[in-house]
């Protein structure tokens, strides 16, 4: 049998300084536009999902705020294989 490596796509959200309390993380990986909203609050992010949408994050377009920047970045996964 031969190993095939899936790609997917994730959400990443770096923002400029760190957005919560007691975490010193700039860096965040979402699976979804929606689920980036349900960690931040449209004031820590600087926009609505539906703006993410309309700029086209979704299709690869980054967005670039004064908050942070959103990227749609690719993630290598490997296939796991059938039991026989």
């Amino acid at each position: 049998m031969t190993n095939q490596t899936n790609i997917y796509q994730v959400y990443r959200v770096a923002f400029n300084e760190p957005p919560l309390t007691d975490d010193s993380r700039t860096e965040f990986f979402f699976t979804s536009l929606s689920a980036i909203y349900d960690t931040f609050t449209t004031e820590q992010i600087g926009c609505k999902v539906s703006r993410l949408y309309n700029i086209g994050v979704s299709d690869g377009t980054p967005y670039q705020g004064r908050l942070c920047q959103i990227t749609r970045e690719a993630v290598s996964r490997k296939a796991r294989e059938k039991p026989v």
